[in-house]
């Protein structure tokens, strides 16, 4: 099978997390892009690629290349993007997508208008944890499920461009949370409205805008979600925490992020969802890799990804109006 030649833009720690992957999973050769041929040589002799560009524009229009991963931050994603498509590339887009939905719409323009393939990493999407407590959900174990409840909290400071609120386009939510949001709208479903609040406590934020929030949201099916995220409290457990799934026949405890899921109701089980892939990287990977060969759409589409950007959004919204604010997905 000929092996899917991906390149990376953007030479930063997220593009070693994903160059260390796809080395685990076979079947693609790497190419790296960045504003300096030196660092994207020096990616390249690192992960063992075919070759380094000194630009982003070189790399997209260069024949050898298949895919392009955008790993820069998310203030350049659409111009990124529209490279991309232009080149006529299958293109990999790092989450949080776009810092609004205005943006993604241009994203979005761009590929459709390329006509080729797009989907977003949003790895939490292809966590295994999500699999089996999705499991138990369908299967019925929990009845109807009532309330999802989500916590990860711990101490996190961002520097370089994540330091930036410019770059970065929002706070905590956006840039860290989009994966929280994710995993809650893949356990409850389409999200109706949304609710946000912050401590209303003088201290320096470790982040722009917002360094941790409680979000409620009312779900299309009447279930209610809560999640918990702040980059701002202390958590001595190395990030672990405790979220739970309350239905009317039985409930679900696990540790939130997917080593274990204690059943209770219907049926009592306790499950390990698996450790070897615990974030999702190499399923995330693996499928982009198999969409690209068979030119097939994605599960982490665009329009997904816009949904889960627009719960941020009225995230957002919510803590200037003080209410629920109902998602809309228009920019």
């Amino acid at each position: 099978m000929k092996p899917v030649r991906l390149c990376l833009l953007g030479c930063g720690k997220v593009a070693r997390t994903h160059s260390r992957v796809a080395r685990s999973l076979g079947g693609i050769e790497l190419l790296y892009a960045s504003r300096s041929l030196e660092k994207a040589a020096a990616y390249n002799r690192r992960y063992g690629g075919l070759g380094a560009f000194g630009s982003y524009e070189e790399a997209c229009a260069d024949p050898r290349v298949d895919a392009v991963f955008v790993c820069t931050p998310q203030a350049f994603h659409v111009e990124h993007a529209r490279l991309a498509a232009r080149g006529g590339k299958a293109v990999l887009i790092e989450k949080p997508v776009a810092r609004t939905l205005a943006e993604l719409a241009e994203i979005d323009a761009a590929v459709r208008a390329a006509g080729t393939i797009a989907m977003v990493a949003e790895n939490y999407h292809f966590k295994p944890a999500v699999r089996v407590l999705r499991e138990h959900i369908e299967r019925g174990d929990l009845g109807q499920v009532l309330f999802v409840e989500l916590n990860r909290a711990g101490r996190q400071r961002p520097t370089g461009w994540r330091a930036d609120a410019v770059l970065m386009g929002g706070g905590a939510l956006l840039e860290g949370g989009v994966h929280w949001v994710n995993y809650l709208c893949r356990l409850g479903g389409p999200v109706r409205e949304v609710c946000a609040l912050r401590p209303e406590v003088d201290r320096p934020l470790v982040a722009p805008f917002e360094d941790g929030l409680e979000v409620l949201v009312r779900f299309q099916n009447g279930a209610v979600g809560k999640l918990l995220h702040a980059w701002s409290v202390t958590n001595r457990f190395a990030g672990l925490g405790l979220s739970k799934l309350y239905g009317t026949e039985g409930n679900i405890t696990f540790e939130s992020n997917g080593l274990f899921a204690l059943v209770t109701g219907r049926r009592t089980r306790l499950r390990f969802p698996g450790v070897r892939d615990l974030m999702g990287y190499r399923a995330m990977l693996r499928h982009f890799v198999d969409c690209v060969r068979e030119g097939r759409a994605p599960e982490m589409s665009l329009a997904a990804a816009r949904h889960d950007l627009a719960v941020v959004v009225a995230a957002y919204r919510s803590l200037e109006s003080r209410r629920f604010e109902p998602l809309s997905t228009e920019h």
